[in-house]
C-alpha cells in the first residue's frame, strides 16, 4: 500500500515538475526542433495528468497534495490545453516566449494545488509578472503591460481583501465573487487580451481561476455563490443584447467561463468541468474558428452541451426563475452570436490541432457522465 501511493505521490510530482522541464527543453534546442519539441513534451504532459485523475496519491504521503477529483481532471484540461497551443503555433524565434505556456501551465497547476487559496492568487500573481516581463521587453510596450497586470493584480487584491475578512460574510463573498470575475477575464468586466500571444498566459490563467474559486466557496459562503451566478447570467445576457455582431463575438470568447462561473456558484463543479474543458480547448482567441464556434453553442455531443444539460437539472432546484433565465439567455446568445451559416459546417476541422480539441471534447463529454454513474466523482 505504502509502494502504491509514493508511486502515486511520485506521478503527482513529476505532472507538476514536467512543463518546466518542457519550458528548459524547448529553450535549449535549436529553434528549428523547437516546436517539435514542444508537442512531445505538451503530450507526456497530458498522460501524466491522465495517470495523476486515474492513480492519485492518497494517504499520509500524500498530505497537502490536492485529492479531488474534479480538481484533477480540471488540471488535465490544463495539460490539453497546452498540447493546443502548442500544436496550433508553429516555429516561434523568441525563445522565453516559445517557452511560456508551458510556464503558465505549470504555475496554473501549482497554483491549484497550493494548500491556501491565497498562496494559489501569490502564485498566479507570479504567473502574470513573468507573462507580462516575455510581452512586454520590445521598446513601446510598457503601456500594454501595465494594462495587463493592472486589470488581474485588482482581482487578486479583491480576492484576497474578501479571504482576510470574517468567512460567510456578504463583503467578504463580494469582493471574492467580483475579484474572480476579473481574473477569468469574463466578458465585459476583465476582458484583458489583446494580442493572440496572449493565449499563452491567459487561457490556463483563467482556467486555474476557476479551479481556485470551487475552494474559495468555503470562505465565501452564500453571497460569494449568488453573485458568481448572477455575474454570469449578466455576461451571458450582454453576449446575446450586443447590438454589434463584432461585440457579440467578442464577447462570446469568454461564454464557457460565465457558464462555468454560474456552475460554481450553484456547486455543479462538474458542468463547471465540462465548461473549462471548453474554455482549455474551443476558447480565447478560438472562438472565431467554426468548430470552436459549434463547441461554444453548446452543440452535442461536446463537453460544454453536457455541462449544460448538467448545469440546468442542478439549477432547477437552486432557482426557478434563475434556470429559466439561464435557458433563455443561452439560446439568445446562442442564436445571435452564431451565424447560420456556422451551424452547418464545420464539426471536424481540417487542422492538427481542431482535431485533438474536437476529440477530446467529444471524449470528455461522454466519459464524465459515465464517470459520475461509476462514482468517480
Amino acid at each position: 500500500m505504502t509502494g502504491t501511493a509514493g508511486a502515486g505521490m511520485f506521478l503527482a510530482a513529476l505532472a507538476f515538475v514536467w512543463p518546466f522541464l518542457g519550458a528548459a527543453a524547448v529553450c535549449a534546442v535549436p529553434v528549428a526542433r523547437s516546436r517539435e519539441l514542444a508537442i512531445w513534451m505538451s503530450a507526456i504532459g497530458c498522460v501524466l495528468a491522465l495517470a495523476v485523475f486515474v492513480f492519485p496519491a492518497s494517504g499520509a504521503v500524500a498530505a497537502g497534495w490536492d485529492d479531488d477529483p474534479v480538481q484533477r481532471a480540471g488540471r488535465v484540461m490544463l495539460a490539453f490545453g497546452l498540447l493546443l497551443m502548442v500544436l496550433e503555433n508553429g516555429i516561434l524565434h523568441d525563445r522565453l516566449v516559445r517557452s511560456l505556456p508551458h510556464v503558465s501551465t505549470a504555475l496554473a497547476g501549482l497554483a491549484c494545488i497550493a494548500p491556501d487559496p491565497a498562496v494559489g492568487l501569490g502564485i498566479l500573481e507570479a504567473a502574470l509578472a513573468w507573462g507580462v516581463f516575455v510581452f512586454t521587453r520590445p521598446a513601446g510596450q510598457a503601456r500594454m503591460g501595465w494594462g495587463l497586470i493592472r486589470n488581474s493584480s485588482v482581482g487578486t487584491f479583491l480576492v484576497l481583501s474578501g479571504l482576510l475578512l470574517p468567512a460567510n460574510t456578504v463583503v467578504s463573498g463580494l469582493l471574492m465573487a467580483c475579484g474572480l470575475v476579473v481574473l477569468t477575464g469574463l466578458s465585459p468586466f476583465g476582458q484583458f487580451w489583446q494580442d493572440e500571444n496572449d493565449t499563452f498566459l491567459f487561457l490556463p490563467f483563467a482556467g486555474a481561476a476557476l479551479l481556485l474559486a470551487m475552494r474559495l466557496r468555503t470562505h465565501g459562503g452564500e453571497a460569494f455563490e449568488t453573485a458568481l451566478v448572477l455575474c454570469g447570467l449578466l455576461s451571458v445576457w450582454l453576449t446575446a443584447c450586443a447590438g454589434r455582431f463584432a461585440d457579440r463575438q467578442r464577447l462570446f470568447r469568454t461564454f464557457p467561463s460565465a457558464l462555468a462561473l454560474i456552475a460554481v456558484g450553484i456547486q455543479a463543479d462538474v458542468a463547471a468541468l465540462l465548461f473549462l474543458c471548453g474554455w482549455c480547448l474551443a476558447g480565447g482567441g478560438r472562438a472565431g474558428r467554426g468548430w470552436a464556434v459549434n463547441t461554444l453553442a453548446c452543440f452535442p455531443p461536446g463537453a460544454p452541451f453536457v455541462g449544460c444539460l448538467l448545469l440546468l437539472s442542478m439549477m432547477s432546484d437552486w432557482s426557478w426563475p434563475l434556470a429559466l433565465l439561464t435557458v433563455a439567455g443561452i439560446l439568445a446568445a446562442v442564436t445571435r452570436a452564431v451565424p447560420a451559416r456556422d451551424i452547418t459546417h464545420h464539426f471536424w476541422p481540417q487542422d492538427a490541432a481542431g482535431r485533438v480539441a474536437c476529440s477530446v471534447l467529444t471524449a470528455t463529454g461522454l466519459l464524465v457522465p459515465l464517470a459520475m454513474m461509476l462514482g468517480a466523482f
